[in-house]
């Protein structure tokens, strides 16, 4: 079966077994699949225990009705109900699903076909190693950590601190704002009280492929800044309006403030000539602005904003999202999938009809590695729910259940199909 996990036909047939309309091919081909899902290192959130229960008395009934019909040609008119559970030998028997272990991808399957999302995230267990195992000499890759909060400041003068390796607490002095460190993993600026007005200086975070972190600006307004991005931005806000530039994807919770309006400039690079603008007030949105995607997305979640690039411009509302393409051209969704699209900020990657490719720059970002394709590119969509603080390995066990080969090399990830 050529089918990646959580395809559209593959969850397809999983919505035929609910609702009794699945053929026998199909039902072949669905366990055939299931029957290579290594769920070992897989947990599924509790809180999807009564859809699993659904699926998996709907898919034991099933198997229960075959069992009569084999044993007796009358048994359709006796009572299923009265029939005991039947023995692991008499699954086998029926159908070579490995129920001893909970069929949890039948379940992960079951619970999209429904319309439920799941949540996949790698069990961390690691045997220790013992006196009776051997080292070799050059270990080949199999495996890479997620990334972590890692991010480089470049400050006024031109000077840069690495915020992972730098001691919480005040960092520096930019004029007469304080930079902070904070504990959990933000950057923050806060005015220095009863000082003379200096004129305010320009600082950058940046974060890496594999990094990402979080910041306060001055006025309280609080940016999530995904792997390999970058925001510039003064150390006080004066004048009547706030402006800041990123490159990459941000999220942003701004402060409102009516007399000094909020600006976002969006390109690939900062101090691009003729940039994406982004008019706010107060507001919840996600802008993502990486150069290798085809389009730059703002995706509004609350309030409103004005999105303008030269002649073309587009008033949002909530769940709604602008795409300007390479060329030009601003494209509009009335009805985006904002979960989606935020969702890397609360720690997830979440995919839905995504292609292979699409999902692959958001792993190599984040992973920090390369992408080499052998062979032709596959063309199935996936869709899934996978915690960002899964090992690299486990999120391509996922995308390892079909005739697409991956492997680590050399902090590449090698497709071959």
């Amino acid at each position: 079966m050529t089918d990646l996990p959580y395809s559209k036909k593959i969850t397809e047939i999983a919505a035929k077994w609910l609702d009794g309309t699945i053929t026998g091919a199909e039902k072949t081909a669905f366990i055939d699949w299931y029957n290579r899902f290594d769920d070992r290192q897989l947990l599924l959130d509790p809180v999807y225990a009564p859809i699993i229960k659904e699926l998996e008395e709907k898919m034991l009934t099933d198997i229960r009705q075959r069992i009569k019909a084999d044993a007796s040609p009358s048994s359709g008119e006796e009572n299923l109900t009265d029939l005991p559970p039947p023995s692991h030998e008499e699954n086998r028997r029926v159908f070579p699903m490995k129920w001893f272990r909970l069929s949890a991808a039948a379940i992960l399957i079951g619970l999209t076909a429904t319309g439920a999302w799941f949540f996949v995230a790698a069990r961390r267990s690691t045997p220790a190693p013992t006196a009776a195992q051997k080292t070799t000499p050059h270990p080949v890759q199999t495996d890479m950590p997620p990334g972590s909060y890692k991010a480089v400041l470049t400050l006024g003068d031109g000077s840069t601190l690495a915020l992972d390796s730098a001691r919480n607490g005040s960092l520096a002095r930019q004029g007469n704002t304080q930079v902070l460190k904070m504990d959990d993993g933000q950057l923050r600026y806060k005015a220095i009280a009863g000082n003379s007005p200096a004129a305010p200086s320009y600082n950058v975070l940046s974060t890496p492929k594999g990094g990402q972190y979080r910041l306060v600006l001055p006025d309280g307004s609080k940016i999530w800044l995904n792997a390999a991005s970058s925001i510039r931005y003064p150390t006080a806000f004066t004048g009547t309006e706030r402006k800041v530039e990123i490159t990459g994807e941000a999220y942003f919770e701004i402060a409102r403030n009516a007399s000094m309006p909020f600006q976002v400039l969006a390109d690939s690079r900062l101090g691009a000539a003729d940039p994406m603008t982004i008019q706010v007030l107060g507001t919840h949105f996600n802008v993502n602005a990486y150069g290798d995607e085809p389009a730059i997305r703002t995706t509004l979640e609350e309030g409103a904003v004005k999105v303008t690039k030269g002649s073309a411009s587009r008033v949002l509302q909530p769940g709604q999202q602008t795409q300007l393409q390479k060329d030009g051209e601003m494209r509009w969704t009335q009805t985006a999938d904002v979960d989606k699209e935020i969702a890397w900020k609360n720690g997830v990657f979440e995919f839905r009809d995504e292609g292979l490719q699409g999902i692959m720059r958001q792993i190599a970002r984040w992973y920090d590695v390369d992408v080499v394709y052998e062979g032709k590119i596959p063309t199935e969509e996936f869709t899934g729910r996978v915690s960002r603080n899964t090992s690299l390995a486990g999120v391509l066990k996922i995308l390892q259940l079909s005739d697409i080969r991956l492997s680590i090399e050399n902090n590449k990830i090698v497709v071959r199909s």
